[in-house]
């Protein structure tokens, strides 16, 4: 009595790369925990006799997602920006233009940089300035610059805000900058991947006649589940979260109609939770077309999309998503982690495991079969 759970974006393994950013920002799914309380609340129902014999695995997909081509780039910037400034002399034109705009840019409000910025290349660019520069001591070379970039400001620009010298103008905003860089640092790691990873199905996921990697995959793990039934009549379930829905929900109206390899599978039961099924579809992002069998050709029975007003990447599916039915599922309330909380709340298997005993629970051989879509 297999149960299949495929997870979203933003996941890896452990040794895979973006691990450690994203298990900083999240900690992830915790695969081992699903499986437990997979075994312990839906098992039963699904083999009272023997829970431990069935079947319960997962799709893992994290290694075919996005990856950093250059190592992650936005991380090498935040050493930049603390990095001590460098002996203007070892600089060239361009690259002295790009540190002393940045030097005051900082020093000054916002409504004077226009001005700011023609100086700071101007001074810069000035040959004289330069051999200014080499006469005088490390120490004192950026003293120059500020001066020599004071003295051609505009009057209006050279009168800093009120009280607030340029010394003390830079080093508020480099204390604002510390703090964001803070606030900043899981969203710089886990956004890139997550967004990332949706792009990366979305554009490699191929034709029901090619799938893409991520597809095959998907495929290879239904096909494996199907297999490991006992009997005919043994239920299927399928959990998936997040963006693992929209790889079900393509893989039964598309790929595996057209897999030489999947006659005769079925999920008899799917929850989709922290689904954004609905809104993919809506979208036009899912493949079957517009109006697909709500029953996938009888490849899907019923069909549980789980959502919560306080997860911000979950959408409704009833009515929009062909076959879909709807529940609002009560979480803690913490915005942050509420799109994980579902797969670490027992109660939430237990209402899983009660949904399938009544859609799809074991049958009894002997009956006839049921229709498409029971």
């Amino acid at each position: 009595m297999p149960v299949l759970f495929v997870h979203g974006v933003a996941v890896r393994e452990e040794g895979d790369q973006g691990w450690e950013d994203l298990h900083r920002a999240t900690q992830g799914v915790d695969w081992p925990g699903v499986q437990r309380l997979l075994r312990e609340h839906v098992a039963p129902g699904l083999n009272p006799d023997a829970p431990g014999a069935v079947h319960v695995e997962r799709v893992y997909w994290g290694d075919l997602g996005a990856h950093f081509t250059q190592g992650g780039q936005f991380r090498a910037a935040r050493e930049r920006e603390v990095a001590p400034e460098p002996d203007p002399l070892a600089l060239d034109a361009d690259a002295l233009g790009e540190a002393l705009e940045r030097r005051l840019r900082a020093a000054h409000p916002v409504s004077e940089w226009p001005g700011v910025i023609r100086v700071a290349w101007g001074v810069a660019r000035d040959a004289r300035v330069r051999a200014l520069l080499a006469d005088l001591p490390p120490t004192e070379r950026w003293g120059l610059l500020d001066a020599a970039a004071q003295a051609r400001l505009p009057g209006r620009t050279r009168r800093l805000e009120p009280h607030l010298p340029p010394g003390l103008m830079r080093a508020r905003r480099r204390n604002v900058k510390r703090a964001m860089r803070e606030v900043r640092r899981p969203l710089e790691a886990f956004v890139p991947l997550f967004m990332g990873d949706v792009l990366a199905y979305l554009n490699g996921r191929g034709t029901p006649e090619r799938p893409g990697a991520i597809p095959q995959r998907v495929l290879a793990g239904l096909r494996a589940a199907h297999a490991a039934r006992t009997h005919p009549h043994e239920p299927l379930v399928v959990l998936t979260h997040s963006m693992g829905g929209q790889l079900i929900f393509d893989a039964l109206h598309a790929f595996l109609p057209a897999d030489p390899d999947g006659a005769g599978v079925r999920v008899d039961f799917w929850c989709a939770c922290a689904s954004q099924v609905g809104a993919f579809h809506e979208l036009g992002f899912t493949l079957g077309g517009p109006h697909p069998d709500p029953h996938a050709g009888g490849r899907l029975g019923y069909f549980w999309n789980v959502w919560a007003y306080t997860d911000l990447l979950s959408f409704r599916a009833q009515g929009i998503a062909p076959g879909a039915h709807d529940t609002a599922f009560p979480l803690s309330g913490l915005v942050r982690s509420d799109h994980l909380a579902y797969l670490q709340q027992p109660d939430f298997y237990r209402t899983l495991a009660a949904k399938v005993a009544v859609h799809a629970g074991p049958r009894d051989p002997a009956a006839p079969p049921l229709e498409s879509g029971a």
